[in-house]
């Protein structure tokens, strides 16, 4: 059973605060953020957002996983990963050095296959299938990349790079953030070598994501803004897969820029700008496009739309946005990652506004789209933390969603 706590992020913070040897005020002024927010987190009367997560991180010198709680050991020892999460780690002893296994390495088409599969589990935010499939695919494809030559090794390559991108988002996901960057490190060698320069940019993309856990936020929006270069000549062609690329960039930088510290009306023109670059993007599209590397469009953008409002702290705006969304049924059949995540996002709107119940519901739409990205979601439970301490009902569906959750 997972263990049973009511630790929440600013408990944590205060924790983390008085090890550091800091005063409120102290940490506030270090972290470039409002005193009075602070206290009401560290209390429980506020939640505690992404933002000031990272700016208290950063400026204690620690990662943010740390006062988020990550990772969820109980709960994922009772969803029996850690077989595979081990097995993960045992696959990436190896990525350049050729082995004598009982079996050759499938013809390239095969696993092709089966990479195709481990994409669209990743895409569902099935992470213990993505992690059950993954080191076997990680094994046979580097055997592969040693017994082909020429275009052959480069494809062998290209799927190990990919497979290696899906197995990130689950450890990303989970909370494992070393591991993240041991997968990257990974990542990097395939996509260098598989003759695909839109696999060295979505190392890059997902790089910038492990700044946000760090709270690097600037070194990741420069990243963006090299590999935007990278892409531009295919942008001004009209390549498809380019645009898909560049779209998602632009939605990375747009919440990157909305970390950059210390926030400014400066800061929050920029972020917008690059959510307007994107939404142009996604009109040159002309709707969402699935695409080998980055799937983009119109859907995703909005959601961003929201998730930018939530991240500036316009949480009225963020729940009028939402309100005017629709995403289409083909959109959620093929992303319910993004789906799971733009309910979380939503019920944090809807809770910093007042409406409990609408915050309730987001979260079980949440779960219904991907359980196991929810179940793993820091934002998701503590908005589900701060939704039971203001329960004066005993909620019995409010209830048996936190002991899902298992806090």
């Amino acid at each position: 059973m997972p263990e049973c706590t009511d630790t929440h992020i600013g408990a944590r913070i205060a924790e983390q605060r008085n090890i550091a040897h800091l005063t409120q005020r102290g940490l506030a002024d270090k972290a470039h953020i409002s005193y009075s927010l602070l206290s009401k987190v560290e209390s429980g009367h506020k939640p505690a957002s992404p933002a000031l997560v990272a700016a208290c991180a950063r400026a204690l010198g620690i990662e943010s996983s740390i006062l988020v709680g990550q990772p969820f050991t109980a709960e994922q020892r009772e969803d029996r990963f850690d077989a595979p999460i081990a097995a993960i780690r045992a696959s990436l002893e190896n990525w350049d050095v050729p082995l004598d296994p009982v079996a050759p390495p499938r013809a390239l088409h095969e696993i092709a296959a089966d990479v195709k599969a481990l994409g669209e589990l990743r895409r569902s935010a099935e992470y213990l299938k993505t992690a059950d499939k993954a080191p076997a695919l990680i094994d046979e494809l580097v055997e592969a990349t040693h017994r082909h030559e020429g275009r052959g090794r480069e494809r062998a390559h290209r799927l190990l790079a990919y497979t290696y991108r899906c197995v990130h988002d689950v450890v990303y996901g989970l909370g494992h953030i070393d591991l993240g960057s041991a997968v990257l490190a990974r990542m990097s060698y395939s996509a260098e070598r598989s003759g695909d320069p839109y696999m060295v940019v979505l190392t890059a993309y997902l790089r910038a994501q492990s700044c946000f856990n760090t709270g690097r936020h600037e070194v990741g929006f420069r990243l963006m803004e090299r590999s935007l270069a990278d892409v531009e000549d295919d942008v001004r062609r009209g390549d498809r897969s380019a645009l898909c690329v560049q779209g998602n960039l632009r939605l990375r930088a747009t919440m990157l820029a909305a970390r950059l510290s210390p926030a400014s009306k400066s800061q929050e023109d920029s972020a917008r700008a690059q959510w307007q670059e994107a939404w142009e993007t996604a009109e040159r599209l002309g709707g969402d496009t699935q695409n080998y590397v980055m799937s983009f469009g119109p859907s995703n953008t909005r959601i961003h739309e929201v998730a930018l409002e939530v991240e500036l702290g316009h949480y009225g705006r963020a729940v009028k946005a939402a309100e005017k969304m629709h995403l289409p049924d083909e959109f959620c059949e093929l992303y319910p990652d993004r789906v799971s995540h733009h309910y979380i996002d939503v019920s944090r709107a809807q809770l910093w506004t007042g409406d409990r119940q609408g915050a309730f519901t987001s979260l079980l739409r949440a779960r219904s789209a991907a359980p196991q990205k929810t179940r793993y979601h820091p934002q998701a439970r503590e908005t589900v933390l701060a939704l039971r301490r203001a329960d004066r009902s005993s909620n019995e569906t409010l209830a048996n969603y936190v002991r899902w959750l298992g806090v």
